[in-house]
């Protein structure tokens, strides 16, 4: 952005702007800006986390200032912003406009108006009228009397800023500007990771809650599932073999801790549960893959077509035959190398002879609880910033599979498997009378969860600072995967090759 002879806001801010902050706040931030400037949408999660870390203590005014001749769609794009601000929702078009740069057309404002329950009617009567076309040019002109050559350009207390467009150089004249002590502190080099750890992971995901530091609302955990889901579905499949065999080897830990434990208190049933959550805790704080947890974290990338379908069911079958490995290793070690004591082993067989003749039906309803309250507790432990808090978590709602009488499909594997490496089941039954109906019940009831979170509980279901550059799958890339659309545009360029040189061959 250039130098100009004129450096302060000719239009002082007026109610008739757009203002976010109280009226009373030390320091007023006014952007010139447009819509499809590439430019401000890179510094929209800036401007977020500026006004994130300094709160109350800054009012935040965004004018339009369309380039129509580089950026065509940002007049109509700012014009829908007004429309949606005559109804009260200007802020929520304004986060969806820079959220979805690649989707400025007229249906897309018209399905941005539609969520934030606009009256669609009136949205696209004003839009498609020009109503507030003049509010739009108003902003414009304000903009050349201030001496705005680009986007975007910043006033700060009504003097021009011309520094870099970076997070904490502007935090720093914001912060001189307003006198504003604490900000200042932390912008000191000795705090620099303290500062580093309270705003963003590397995957954009939050770490502390934007209203209150210390709580998640339900928006930033879903982006905190989400973070975690892209780093899953981005491994290799070697990778999360090996993550899910440990986790399956975990699981066996569960196995032999409940089996030991009930034969030492036979009379006491609450005791021979207690160690039942020791596996899950392994494997929540070693980071290790678990099928059932699978069914929460990449579902939320596929159901907002971040991800296709064969992605997740690559990563589904990778880490359930994993768990099925290492649960069944760790059931084999048990039963044939005298790990368990006589007394031990036949606890160990009544588990899984209970699993076998539990009917088809029941185990499916069972696994569906179950599933159920396996994604219960990853949401909750995304929601949670202490290994403390994430043991508590895991340990309290785990425990309750063995005492509702639940079925977990890995650890069920690891029960039942044992029955077969005694002698005492096939592996055909093994899988078709158990291990179907369970994970069928775990896989549907964490997929219930995760779309009544996804649906019900959230409304900004991306971060801005990572997500936003990750445009959606179309139908047809969803559904098959993005490789198949490049398969087939690499197969039509090989076709037209060929008729060209074909056709070339006959002229000679």
């Amino acid at each position: 952005m250039s130098q100009t002879e004129t450096n302060t806001l000719a239009e002082p801010v007026t109610e008739r702007d757009h203002i976010r902050g109280p009226d009373d706040a030390p320091v007023t931030l006014v952007e010139y800006g447009d819509f499809e400037c590439p430019y401000c949408g890179d510094f929209y999660p800036i401007i977020r986390r500026i006004l994130n870390r300094i709160g109350t203590k800054i009012r935040f005014v965004f004018r339009h200032f369309p380039l129509t001749q580089q950026h065509p769609r940002a007049q109509k794009a700012a014009e829908a912003a007004e429309a949606a601000g005559a109804q009260g929702q200007f802020w929520e078009m304004y986060d969806l406009l820079y959220q979805r740069q690649d989707a400025l057309a007229r249906e897309d404002f018209v399905r941005n108006a539609a969520e934030l329950d606009l009256n669609v009617g009136r949205f696209t009567d004003e839009f498609d009228r020009g109503i507030h076309e003049e509010r739009v040019r108003e902003d414009y002109q304000s903009g050349l009397r201030s001496g705005v050559n680009g986007t975007p350009t910043f006033y700060i207390n009504g003097e021009r800023y011309d520094g870099p467009h970076e997070f904490e150089p502007m935090l720093a004249v914001i912060a001189d500007a307003g006198d504003l002590t604490d900000v200042k502190r932390s912008l000191q080099a000795e705090n620099r990771e303290l500062r580093e750890t309270i705003d963003r992971s590397r995957r954009g995901a939050p770490a502390a809650g934007e209203a209150v530091r210390d709580r998640f609302s339900a928006d930033e955990i879903f982006q905190r599932v989400t973070a975690t889901a892209d780093e899953e579905i981005g491994r290799s499949t070697r990778l999360l073999f090996f993550s899910g065999l440990a986790a399956g080897l975990s699981v066996g830990a569960t196995f032999l801790a409940r089996a030991a434990m009930t034969t030492a208190y036979p009379e006491n049933v609450a005791m021979g549960n207690l160690l039942y959550p020791i596996g899950f805790v392994i494997i929540v704080i070693g980071s290790y893959q678990l099928f059932t947890e699978n069914t929460l974290t990449p579902v939320t990338l596929v159901l907002t077509r971040l991800a296709s379908l064969p992605q997740l069911l690559r990563l589904w079958t990778v880490v359930l035959a994993a768990n099925v490995i290492g649960a069944g290793i760790s059931a084999y070690l048990l039963a044939r190398t005298g790990i368990f004591e006589p007394e031990v082993a036949e606890t160990a067989y009544r588990f899984g002879e209970h699993a076998m003749s539990t009917s088809w039906s029941a185990l499916f309803y069972k696994g569906t609880f179950a599933g159920g309250l396996v994604a219960t507790m990853v949401w909750l432990v995304h929601a949670a910033r202490e290994t403390i808090s994430r043991l508590l978590i895991v340990y309290s709602i785990m425990i309750i599979i063995p005492i509702a009488d639940l079925f977990h499909c890995v650890v069920g594997a690891c029960e039942v498997l044992f029955l077969v490496f005694i002698g005492s089941a096939s592996v055909g039954s093994v899988f078709a009378d158990f291990f179907v109906p369970v994970v069928l019940g775990n896989t549907i009831g964490g997929i219930v969860f995760v779309a009544l979170v996804n649906f019900s509980m959230t409304e900004n279901r991306r971060f801005p600072e990572y997500n936003r550059r990750r445009f959606e799958l179309s139908w047809f890339e969803w559904l098959l995967g993005p490789r198949v659309r490049e398969y087939f545009r690499e197969r039509a360029d090989l076709s037209e090759e060929q008729t060209e040189t074909s056709s070339t061959e006959r002229q000679d």
